[in-house]
């Protein structure tokens, strides 16, 4: 009877949650028809909520797993998703090519994803995993998240230019396909060029940013994941049940496997876990919707980026039409001029059009210390110090965070994820102890200044580069796995030193 009457309340709740955010969805509708553009990241990131819940999609877990248990389910969901989205994002940037961009190829991708992987390990979660995690009730992820805002807001002002200027702004950046095919036609040499989508072709683009950045590149960890994780268990599982199938072979062993046997093992790997596969193709395919979602909205109300709207510029030069809001709001927009942003121009906030996650949640932070005051410079006391740098003042913003679109849809993926384990009855409020708060707070902070050093987390420095045909997303990437392997042998290391007080050994093999 109370599990019924629980199970009645958690539906209520999670009917609650959509009644709420259609809502907000028609206030923000009605106030500019143009806000829907930022409506709709809003509900991309409710579904992105609803999918993580589903597959438990989290890169802190695929690393763990794979690390400390050997179980590759979830690193094969990332890869197996990764996949999806790489060849439907071809076909939307063939359409709608401004929303593509490469970040710089170095590395300080490398160092941030090692930073960056000892964090999530120790955290418990990755950027996008805190969130659906706290969409759950899970406050020690919530815990993760304050810290990985403010621990980037505060790298921002104080380190970020230093990096960025020394290291990180003279670095080249390409895609696969200028890697492959080389620069484009009528380029002179030895002149700058910045990658631009529509140099190259549809299939040049399938070919190498999908055929080989993506899918190959992809391919070939699963089969070295298959091979050193997976392939000898189920090899020997296999040739036991052969010969018991058989009786005996004939030469009185056990049965010999071969080649489909080899690849009997490798589709049992990609399909041990239906839920996280189905969930991987979903948030692939989704991911690559809101790029083109997006693209069209941007399009269709005559802008670029959702800047231009609060300073009320138009991309074709024209008076804003009536869907736009009747006032600018001038202190939302980072950048007034367009040699300031060599990429956009204009007015701009941070709007990256596709799935992202840590810029966002940096710039709540700023906006929050911005807020209470603490904008002053340490040293002669001026306000404006939080913008005066190039990640805030040139590049991102500090909008309120009611007009800054990706911080939209972090706000509707913990929404979807709750929504969903209100419905699964999977919700439960988990409050920290005093170790998982140290833990928490030292993971998130690493997360922090690894997105920041990286130019990007898990989802904005690999999983859409990677899918992009970016290289860069592949050096974040094995920096990521080489600090969650640091992690993993620290938390192993503590595991045993407890359980040696306690005359128990649980001692992973790493």
């Amino acid at each position: 009877m109370a599990e019924a009457a629980k199970s009645s309340r958690n539906k209520i709740y999670a009917v609650g949650i959509v009644v709420f955010l259609a809502i907000i969805s028609l206030l923000y509708y009605l106030s500019a028809p143009v806000y829907v553009y930022i409506i709709a990241y809003m509900w991309f990131g409710f579904l992105f909520g609803i999918l993580q819940q589903y597959g438990r999609f989290c890169f802190a877990s695929a690393w763990r797993d794979l690390i400390m248990v050997k179980v590759p389910r979830m690193f094969v969901g990332i890869m197996v998703g990764m996949m999806t989205f790489s060849i439907i994002a071809v076909f939307i940037f063939m359409y709608y090519p401004e929303r593509y961009h490469t970040s710089q190829f170095g590395l300080h991708g490398l160092i941030g994803g090692l930073f960056f992987g000892l964090g999530m390990v120790l955290a418990g979660g990755c950027a996008t995993g805190s969130l659906y995690k706290t969409g759950e009730g899970n406050m020690i992820s919530l815990i993760v998240l304050l810290t990985l805002s403010f621990s980037q807001a505060i790298f921002a002002v104080t380190a970020f230019d230093f990096i960025f200027e020394k290291f990180i702004k003279s670095l080249p950046s390409f895609s696969m396909a200028e890697l492959i095919f080389g620069q484009p036609a009528g380029v002179p040499e030895g002149t700058s060029y910045h990658v631009k989508y529509a140099d190259y072709s549809f299939w040049q683009h399938m070919i190498a940013d999908a055929g080989v950045n993506a899918i190959l590149i992809g391919l070939i960890l699963l089969v070295g994941v298959y091979i050193v994780v997976v392939r000898k268990g189920f090899l020997r599982r296999r040739a036991a049940d052969m010969t018991a199938e058989a009786g005996a072979s004939a030469d009185g062993g056990e049965a010999k496997t071969g080649f489909k046997d080899e690849l009997a093992g490798f589709w049992s790997m990609i399909s041990a876990s239906r839920r996280t596969s189905i969930a991987a193709v979903l948030i692939g395919i989704v991911a690559a919707l809101q790029v083109f979602s997006l693209g069209w909205l941007a399009k269709h109300y005559d802008f670029v980026n959702f800047g231009n709207v609060l300073a009320g510029e138009t991309e074709s030069g024209a008076k804003p039409p009536s869907s736009w809001p009747d006032e600018t709001y001038p202190s939302d927009v980072a950048v007034r001029s367009a040699g300031r942003n060599v990429n956009q121009g204009g007015s701009t906030v941070f709007d990256p059009g596709y799935w992202y996650i840590t810029t966002q949640e940096a710039m709540a932070a700023a906006w929050s210390i911005k807020t209470v005051g603490l904008d002053s410079h340490p040293a002669n006391n001026q306000p404006g110090y939080l913008e005066n740098n190039h990640y805030f003042g040139d590049y991102n913003g500090i909008p309120v965070p009611w007009h800054s679109p990706a911080l939209l849809l972090s706000f509707g993926l913990i929404l979807g994820a709750s929504f969903r384990a209100l419905l699964a009855r999977e919700f439960k409020w988990k409050f920290p102890t005093r170790e998982l708060f140290i833990y928490a707070v030292i993971g998130g902070t690493f997360m922090g200044v690894g997105a920041r050093i990286a130019l990007g987390c898990n989802i904005g420095a690999f999983y859409a580069p990677a899918a992009f045909g970016d290289p860069s997303g592949w050096v974040f990437f094995l920096g990521m796995g080489l600090g969650a392997y640091i992690s993993a042998w620290f938390v192993n290391f503590i595991a045993n030193r407890k359980m040696a007080k306690m005359d128990m050994d649980f001692d992973i093999e790493l």
